[in-house]
């Protein structure tokens, strides 16, 4: 059956989305049992993200304060090796979330793994957009105050802090990852917390930022595995994702 392609999104809350398409289109195609002649899996609408991460708490009202105190005290007491590992995690894969959990991670021989989570990023990454385009949260190392919020060196996160990406990402890998290696649950959801905490070192969000990203990383990565398509695309390669996590 023909699935409906999304409308065409404004070019700046789509750039991530289209590079990690990009990415998906250069690679070699899969194999003819798990061929699909288009890019999404979902129907539009099908993840009502709005509802599922609600609103940031308001500008200057005592839940942003209290938030905003909070990254102030994790940034400004960061260790350099704590600055050192969240820097790290500003890399959104998931081979750097299995490396910070200390898994190893066998990619590079198992292509369709690779392609397969890729594919699920993108999903992610274009459901994100419609709720992202109505929200303008001002991320944390942005905002005047008394104290200013020091990031982490490097590249700058821009655009809204509200649901943060990263802890989307992060919990659309750990759903999906659990199902093919429930043994390794504890260990995923630890990587969580710990990929998410570095958003909040860096003083990239807030609290309740990371929050959202968890509700709709884990609401995206359900939709997912509840499509029979994609399901049977990750049956599919399921053992092969146990074995590139050393796993039989």
């Amino acid at each position: 059956m023909h699935r409906p392609v999304p409308r065409p999104f404004p070019f700046r809350h789509g750039v991530a989305a289209l590079c990690l398409a990009a990415g998906l289109l250069s690679l070699p195609a899969a194999a003819s049992a798990q061929h699909r002649t288009n890019l999404l899996w979902l129907e539009p609408g099908k993840v009502d993200i709005a509802r599922i991460v609600g609103l940031p708490p308001a500008m200057n009202s005592p839940e942003h304060k209290a938030e905003f105190d909070e990254v102030i005290q994790i940034s400004t007491t960061r260790t350099p090796e704590r600055e050192k590992a969240a820097i790290a995690d500003q890399y959104q894969t998931l081979a750097r979330f299995l490396e910070g959990a200390g898994i190893p991670f066998a990619g590079n021989e198992h292509r369709e793994v690779r392609l397969l989570f890729r594919e699920a990023q993108v999903e992610l990454s274009l459901v994100l957009l419609s709720v992202r385009r109505m929200t303008n949260r001002t991320r944390p190392f942005s905002a005047w105050s008394k104290v200013r919020v020091k990031p982490c060196p490097g590249g700058r996160p821009d655009g809204t802090s509200f649901p943060a990406g990263h802890a989307a990402t992060a919990a659309l890998y750990a759903e999906l990852l659990t199902e093919a290696a429930p043994e390794l649950a504890t260990k995923f959801e630890e990587r969580v917390k710990d990929y998410n905490e570095s958003r909040l070192v860096c003083g990239f969000h807030y609290r309740s930022d990371l929050a959202a990203g968890d509700r709709a990383g884990r609401a995206v990565a359900k939709a997912l595995l509840a499509d029979r398509a994609f399901r049977a695309r990750f049956d599919e390669t399921k053992a092969e994702t146990r074995l590139a996590l050393g796993l039989k």
